[in-house]
This record gives structure tokens, C-alpha cells and sequence, in this order.
């Protein structure tokens, strides 16, 4: 089985060269003209690596998980703790409290974890999915340092009556159903999307030579979204969004307290949790000036039980964000931007001596220049943030992007970034801190991108990112007096190498195309936090120094074969590296057929997942399934409009 992989990876790393050898051509193309309505991650990004994830991608992981598409088709390290179970987030050695997640352009994480879990959000969702890597401090604010996880839905007007439903089936009693409905007209848009799933997850797997059934990991979800788009006039848009959504989950036992031979264990520790979310907007688009004004609230609960232990901790939380900005045009290659920012949260937990809240005003600006007939482009960016009226630090960043030669362009980007402690770093009894600084660092990224536009109209591509990051005043909880504190100690230096090759080829009416992905992160602590502490100069534990993903997909006439290869190398789970988490190699592939019959789209596929049986852990203990299957079937219809309202 090892010689199957490792045939594989041979064959991605000889398509990859041949690749190199291609003839380049004019990537005049990728450069993103300004629009005045965009939105800050497309228009004010200069110099930054943003990688918009396709709609064919999309769509295959329709069934699943944000974690899950992420984890096989992104410079990302997914932590995962089993199928559907909690997945954070790790972009270039940050943690995932580093990287802000939003939501058609509010953040989302987390205020008392101050992070999100991506097993929650669902891809049938939302219809763009971006990620910006690298420092973001200055346009998103707190939390961004490690990149932006951007989620965006844009139905369009006047597309008539659209109606879809997917059911989705596999191993461990797994069910996935969802279904949702678009009305679209001329002056108004309204959409519905409903999802429900729900997995047994009771699979085998291999404890040492035993062989046990892992327990007590049921997982359900259920979730609804609105959303409504109305065009008051022919240049002013309102739009209102509403997110619903309850999910529970069991804990299953680590693999430590497991054995082939031994009783069951009484295991009963669950996890609920709940939330409302509810956005606004409205904005005005003009040839000289655009206009944005934004408003959301937020409503979340999380409730966690053990009733072994006779123990029940519930938190809530509440925030409010308000925004609004402008795009201002100052001439043919000068564009403005401008905006403030109020951020409210409050949170009721067990663990908190009261109800804390927390008040963050920003005033954020950009200014691009673009020139040299706009093969060219550069970016500034400010933001001055008071968090419960004390001044974060002056956070500026500095892009610029274009065209060396007729074949190759550049990205360079440097930027400060920060993160405000979270509530459980500033408020939870006992070991809060309430005089913690906000982390701040700097990080800088240059990116050389080679590309070929084919006879087609496919891309042809090499990228090669360079990164360094810098993070002071890192939080970390430490022993102190038997208790446990947030303390300001650790000082973090992340660099590597990202590079991102993808070919197309065309023959008859076969299309090839291949994807690989590899990271290299060396992610390493600066400074000790006491004295004899051997920690200085090692890797942040679960930040795995390699890993990589290939995609290799064959398309005839709508029947298509994706076969995805992921290498994940060592974690270190100790802070002194001197315990590993072997590394792993997994393989999917999933088939399928289109079929288009007029107005309506239908799609049948199977899923392997595993497909080499590896016995492996993303997180110490923390039991993944072996081999395991997966079918569904999706059907869409269209009824367009007959004539303009």
C-alpha cells in the first residue's frame, strides 16, 4: 500500500515539472480591475495571496463541513478532533484565534474563545469562499493575523425561480439532507436554505493491536438561513440576512482510555450549541463615490454537560457590529476608501465572577494607486482601534502587485497585525488577566506568479509565496500557585514557503487538471517563558513543518474522477518537541456524473474517503476513522422570468 502512495506523489511531482516547462504567457488577466462597489478583501488586497476557492470545489463538498473542504484544498492546517466533531484553524504557524472568519463581512469568531469552528459551518451556505493569507489587522481588525476566511453569498436579480435538494449518505449512519429555493426578480431577490445532518460515527479503529468501536460521538445539526436582496433604485441596494442554527454533539473518550478487552465505558459528555445571527445592509454605488452601511447582531450559546462529573457550564454571548464606509474615486488610478467600525459584545458565562462586555471603536482607511496603464497597483492602509477607551497601537500595512515581464508578476505585502485577548484570557475564574496586552507583531510576503493562458481559456500556474511573520506578547495559560494564568510571555517567529501549481489540459473531449498544494513552516518560539525552560527555538506544537495536497481531476462529457492526495508531516504535541504525532498520508476520490436536461441540473456521485484504510490522529488521541463511503444525489430547476417587472 505504501508503494501505491508513494507512485502517486511520484506521479503529482513529474505532471508538477512538466508543468515548469510550459511556455508562459501574458498574466495581464489576473489583476482585478478597481470597481468602485467591491468589497475590501478584492479591492484594497494589493499584495497580499488570495485564493478564491472554485465553484466546482464548491459544489463537491456541498454535503459537508467549511473544515472539510478546507482541510483538502488550502495552505491550511485543519486540528481536527474526528468527523464532526470541533475543527480549528492554523494559516502559517498562527493559532486560530489568529485568523478572522467572516461572514459577508462580519467577523464571526468567537469573544470568549476567540475562535470559530469551522465543523459548524456548513458549505451549502454560502457561495464564495475566499482566504486571504498573511497579516489583515489593518482592513479586519483584531484577529487577523494569520489571513482571512471570507464567506460571501451573491444571488443575482432577475434570474427567476430556483429550486434545489441534495441527500447525502454514508458510513457510521450518516445522513446529510438540504434544500433551498431562490426567487429572483427584477427589484427583488429572496433565498432560503435549510440543511439538516446527522452521523452515528460509530467506527472502527485501532487502539495499539485491538481493534474498538468508538462511542459516544453521535453528532446532529440543524440550520436555516434567509436571505433577502431588494434594489430600491438603480444605484442603491438593501439587503437582510438571518442565520439559524442548533447543533449537538457527544465527546467521545480519548483512545488512551481505550482497550480491546475491557467494558464499555460510561461516557456521557455532550456538547450544545446554539446561535442567531441577523445582518443588514445598504449601500449606494456611484462613479465617483460608493457608500456602505452595515449592521449585524449576534446571539450564541454554547452549553456543555457531563453528567458522569454532575457538571454543566452554559455561556452566552451577545455582539453588535455597525459599519460604514466609502469608496471614493479621486481620479482614473486613484481610489479612496474610509470607514468606522463599532464592535459590542457581552457574555454571561459560569466561569465569569459577572457579565463582562467589551467596546471596540476603529477608523480604518485605504488608498490605491494604480499606474503604468494599470499593469500596476499599490495599496496603504491604516487602522486606529480603542478597545474599552484605550488606544491599540497605529496599525498600518503596504502592498503593491504587477507585471515584471510579459510571463511573471509580483505580490509584496507588509503589514502589522494585532489580537485582543479574548474573554476567557481577561475574565474566567480563576487564571483571567485583566491587565493583558493585545498580541501585535508584524508580517511581510512576497509572491512570484508565473501563468499561461491556454488555447481553452484555462490557466496555466505557478506561485511561489515567501512568508515571515513576527508575534509579540503571545498569551499563553501557565501554572502558577496550583492554578492556572493568561500571561504575556511567548514571542513566535513564523517563516516558510507556500507554492500553489495548477494545469489544464484539453484532448477532444477529455479535460484534464491537476492542483498541488505545498506548505513548508517553520514556526518556532522566540522567547522562554521561565527559567530552565527549553522551549526557545522549538516548533509551536500541532504546526506541521511539511504538508502538502494534490488534486488530480479527469472530466468526459459531465462524468468526472477527482482523486485528492493529502501529506500531513510530524506534530509535536509537547512545547519542548520531544513527543511527535506521527505523520500521515490519506487519499479521496470521489466520482461522478452531470446531467443537464434543460432547465434542470442533476448530479450523481460516490465517495471514497480514506481510500488506503491509514490508521492516523490529526490531535493526540483523538481517533480518525479508517476507510469509508459516501453517496449523493442533487437536483436543481430553473424556471426563468418570462419578461422584466
Amino acid at each position: 500500500m505504501k508503494l501505491v502512495k508513494l507512485l502517486f506523489l511520484s506521479l503529482f511531482c513529474i505532471l508538477s515539472q512538466g508543468l515548469s516547462a510550459q511556455t508562459i504567457a501574458d498574466t495581464a488577466s489576473h489583476l482585478q480591475e478597481i470597481v468602485i462597489e467591491g468589497n475590501r478583501l478584492n479591492t484594497f488586497t494589493a499584495g497580499n495571496k488570495v485564493q478564491k476557492i472554485d465553484s466546482a470545489t464548491i459544489q463537491r463538498y456541498k454535503a459537508g463541513n467549511l473544515g472539510d473542504l478546507l482541510a483538502f484544498n488550502a495552505h491550511l492546517f485543519i486540528k481536527s478532533y474526528g468527523i464532526g466533531n470541533m475543527a480549528s484553524i492554523s494559516s502559517r504557524g498562527t493559532n486560530a484565534s489568529q485568523t478572522a472568519v467572516l461572514w459577508n463581512g462580519f467577523n464571526i469568531q468567537s469573544p470568549t474563545l476567540g475562535q470559530a469552528d469551522f465543523s459548524y459551518i456548513p458549505v451549502s451556505f454560502t457561495d464564495n469562499i475566499e482566504i486571504q493569507y498573511g497579516g489583515a489587522g489593518a482592513l479586519f481588525g483584531s484577529g487577523a493575523t494569520g489571513g482571512v476566511i471570507s464567506l460571501n453569498s451573491s444571488p443575482g436579480f432577475n434570474k427567476g425561480l430556483t429550486i434545489g435538494a441534495s441527500f447525502n449518505g454514508g458510513s457510521f449512519n450518516s445522513y446529510q439532507q438540504s434544500a433551498n429555493a431562490c426567487f429572483s426578480k427584477n427589484r427583488f431577490v429572496s433565498v432560503l436554505k435549510v440543511f439538516n445532518y446527522k452521523a452515528q460515527n460509530d467506527f472502527p479503529f485501532y487502539v495499539g493491536d485491538y481493534k474498538v468501536r468508538q462511542i459516544n460521538a453521535a453528532v446532529r445539526q440543524n440550520g436555516l438561513m434567509s436571505e433577502n436582496f431588494f434594489r430600491i433604485k438603480k444605484d442603491q441596494e438593501l439587503n437582510v440576512r438571518i442565520w439559524l442554527q442548533d447543533n449537538y454533539r457527544e465527546i467521545p473518550p480519548s483512545m488512551a482510555s481505550r482497550s480491546g478487552n475491557q467494558p464499555k465505558l460510561l461516557v456521557n459528555e455532550t456538547l450544545g450549541s446554539d446561535f442567531f445571527r441577523v445582518s443588514s445592509e445598504w449601500k449606494k454605488s456611484g462613479k465617483v463615490a460608493s457608500y456602505f452601511v452595515r449592521t449585524a447582531y449576534f446571539n450564541e450559546r454554547m452549553s456543555y454537560e457531563d453528567t458522569l462529573a454532575h457538571m454543566r457550564s452554559v455561556t452566552r454571548f451577545h455582539t453588535s457590529i455597525s459599519e460604514a464606509e466609502s469608496n471614493v474615486r479621486l481620479g482614473k488610478n486613484h481610489l479612496l476608501n474610509i470607514g468606522l467600525n463599532n464592535t459590542f459584545n457581552q457574555a454571561i458565562s459560569n466561569g465569569y465572577p459577572d457579565s463582562p462586555s467589551q467596546n471596540r471603536i476603529a477608523l480604518f482607511g485605504s488608498y490605491k494607486f494604480s499606474f503604468l496603464d494599470d499593469h500596476w497597483r499599490t495599496v496603504v492602509s491604516l487602522r486606529q482601534e480603542m478597545v474599552l477607551g484605550k488606544l491599540i497601537p497605529l496599525t498600518p500595512s503596504a502592498g503593491i502587485e504587477g507585471r515584471l515581464i510579459k510571463f511573471l508578476s509580483v505580490k509584496a505585502n507588509v503589514s502589522r497585525t494585532y489580537r485582543v485577548p479574548t474573554f476567557n484570557d481577561l475574565y474566567w475564574t480563576p487564571g483571567g488577566n485583566r491587565n493583558l496586552k493585545p498580541e501585535s507583531g508584524w508580517s511581510e510576503e512576497v509572491s512570484l506568479i508565473a501563468s499561461q493562458i491556454t488555447g481553452s481559456g484555462s490557466k496555466n500556474s505557478i506561485m511561489l509565496t515567501f512568508f515571515n511573520s513576527n508575534v509579540e506578547n503571545c498569551i499563553m495559560w501557565l501554572p502558577s500557585g496550583g492554578t492556572w494564568n493568561a500571561q504575556n510571555v511567548q514571542s513566535v517567529w513564523s517563516r516558510g514557503l507556500e507554492s500553489n501549481v495548477s494545469f489544464n489540459k484539453e484532448i477532444r473531449d477529455f479535460k484534464l487538471r491537476l492542483t498541488v498544494l505545498y506548505n513548508y513552516v517553520v514556526a518556532t518560539n522566540q522567547k522562554a517563558r521561565m527559567a530552565n525552560d527549553n522551549i526557545v527555538g522549538k516548533q509551536l506544537i500541532y504546526v506541521p513543518v511539511y504538508s502538502s495536497q494534490a488534486t488530480l481531476e479527469l472530466i468526459y462529457k459531465g462524468f468526472y474522477v477527482n482523486y485528492i492526495h493529502c501529506y500531513t508531516g510530524n506534530r509535536y504535541y509537547t512545547t519542548d518537541n520531544s513527543k511527535v504525532v506521527e505523520a500521515y498520508q490519506l487519499g479521496n476520490i470521489i466520482a461522478g456524473k452531470n446531467f443537464k436536461m434543460g432547465n434542470s441540473f442533476l448530479n450523481v456521485n460516490v465517495r471514497v474517503n480514506n481510500l488506503w484504510n491509514e490508521s492516523y490522529q490529526v490531535v493526540l488521541n483523538q481517533a480518525m476513522p479508517m476507510r469509508y463511503f459516501q453517496a449523493g444525489l442533487s437536483y436543481a430547476f430553473n424556471k426563468p422570468n418570462k419578461h422584466i417587472n
